[in-house]
């Protein structure tokens, strides 16, 4: 089943569209990213905030995952200051087909060096287009 199956559209067609990816796994960016490198067909962004969620980036959350592992965020005692949680905003651009997704992935610790290196790709395929 997709994580991503909610449009913003009536449409699930994958050209000219915005899709949501809530609280989605690193697994499923590798479906896109497989060997963690962006190209011209797919790139992606992280820590975009928005309504979807907040700047913390790929370090803020290593920094959180290695001194508190994963809280419990709904917890009634509050939160440290510093945690910063597991959840990464992203935004995925497909510029070939006009198409983005968005959302949060859940981070693992495991997670950090394919996030790095997908961050690493897609500033090299953006700063080199246009």
């Amino acid at each position: 089943m997709s994580s991503w199956k909610q449009s913003v559209s009536s449409s699930d067609i994958a050209h000219h569209n915005i899709f949501r990816g809530d609280r989605i796994a690193v697994a499923d960016l590798k479906e896109i990213f497989p060997d963690g490198e962006a190209d011209r067909m797919n790139l992606v962004l992280f820590s975009t905030s928005g309504v979807h969620g907040s700047y913390s980036t790929i370090e803020d959350i290593e920094a959180s995952l290695e001194k508190y592992g994963i809280l419990n965020e709904d917890d009634e005692g509050g939160l440290p200051d510093d945690y910063y949680g597991n959840r990464l905003t992203f935004l995925i651009v497909h510029p070939r087909i006009v198409s983005l997704k968005y959302g949060q992935v859940e981070v693992e610790a495991s997670d950090i060096p394919f996030l790095k290196k997908l961050r690493e790709s897609s500033i090299r395929v953006v700063s080199g287009m246009g």
